[in-house]
């Protein structure tokens, strides 16, 4: 139980800590989210009980866009103190005259060109939440409001983050979590915040929010990038016939496996319009992580290309897919039947079981044909 609420650190307690490192800890030595007034208050002295998940997102994100404008007026101020511009070169792996015996990974040595290092020294989650945004750039977004994404930085309290900035929110990440002053016998006693033990794994999702998604249907205008490129990702790998060996047949359908979640209503399946005339690719999702794709062609009714991850064997993610083709033919006001061709025992197991059926007073050639009608 919570019975003192810790303020956390105030400036003068910091620039006490800093000062003898720091030539002028006046000017050198700066504050941006204290109460300036007073500078006895830490950062939290205007909490009123532990910060919220809501609260510590918000506050992530107000420091990544502080941090991103502070580091672009040191590159500016940079350019206007010392006129290095011209010798400044954007790839680092370009040498200067002036710097061939640099050494790089000395990070007190003196520099030819300006310096673009970052050095976060943060505490566990705070720094996770703005490691994503850092990593993501501004395409940072939440997958499902108000619940923790799928992946998490881990990081020490202390730990050390070095980043290398070239402006307009342009990173490389060079290290993280890195704990050089803590990894002595002395220092293990305070080495905390990095390890399962102290609940990293309460910012995992739990599979009640991966595991669910929601059945609709949309164009290919309304398909992110990531969708497409997992949608191929998925093809590639587990399509029929894609080794080096045997070159894959794009016409043929295999049903790898039937894996994944219950999309009965729970899962999301995409239909986009592609390039190639009028074909859709239906794609079923949980959450923003692509599980099965299908596609479909209206004009003849002929489905190929169907492949399920893996890792959903057995949860209905095929049975959903053909389910929402029929469903959206039905809506294009299409009757008579749709098509298939397994090539595979298996997936021509799985299309009769939900009710396709080999095709009567056909030819030799199209004898691994299946239909149900619509």
């Amino acid at each position: 139980i919570l019975t003192h609420l810790e303020p956390g650190m105030n400036p003068n307690e910091i620039t006490n800590i800093l000062s003898p490192t720091v030539q002028n800890p006046s000017s050198d030595i700066t504050f941006t989210g204290f109460d300036e007034s007073d500078p006895t208050k830490g950062w939290y002295a205007h909490g009123t009980g532990p910060e919220t998940r809501k609260e510590s997102e918000e506050r992530a994100a107000k420091f990544y866009v502080w941090l991103c404008e502070y580091l672009d007026n040191q590159l500016s101020s940079t350019f206007d103190s010392d006129d290095q511009e011209e010798d400044d070169v954007f790839d680092a792996g370009v040498s200067i005259p002036g710097e061939e015996h640099e050494r790089e990974h000395d990070k007190f040595s003196p520099r030819k060109r300006r310096r673009r290092t970052a050095i976060l020294i943060g505490h566990g989650d705070f720094m996770s939440l703005l490691l994503k945004r850092i990593i993501a750039g501004f395409g940072h977004m939440v997958e499902n409001e108000g619940i923790p994404h799928r992946t998490a930085f881990v990081h020490f309290n202390t730990g050390i983050t070095e980043l290398e900035y070239f402006g307009a929110g342009r990173f490389l990440l060079m290290s993280t979590n890195q704990t050089p002053h803590l990894d002595h016998p002395d220092g293990f006693f305070l080495k905390t915040g990095g390890s399962l033990k102290d609940g990293w794994s309460y910012l995992v999702p739990g599979d009640e929010f991966t595991l669910d998604a929601e059945v609709s249907v949309a164009f290919s205008d309304e398909v992110e990038e990531h969708e497409r490129e997992q949608t191929e990702a998925l093809k590639s790998l587990y399509l029929s016939g894609t080794s080096d060996a045997a070159p894959r047949r794009r016409s043929s359908l295999l049903l790898e496996c039937l894996d994944g979640v219950e999309l009965d209503g729970d899962g999301e399946i995409t239909a986009t319009g592609e390039e190639e005339g009028s074909k859709k690719t239906f794609i079923a999702k949980r959450g923003l992580q692509v599980v099965g794709c299908a596609t479909y062609y209206p004009e003849t009714g002929r489905i190929s290309d169907v492949v399920v991850r893996p890792s959903a064997k057995g949860c209905g993610v095929g049975k959903s897919l053909v389910g929402a083709i029929k469903s959206h033919a039905k809506k294009l006001g299409r009757s008579g039947s749709l098509y298939v061709e397994p090539h595979t025992e298996e997936s021509h197991a799985f299309f009769h079981k939900i009710g396709f059926v080999q095709q009567e007073d056909i030819s030799a050639d199209d004898a691994a044909k299946m239909e149900s009608k619509l």
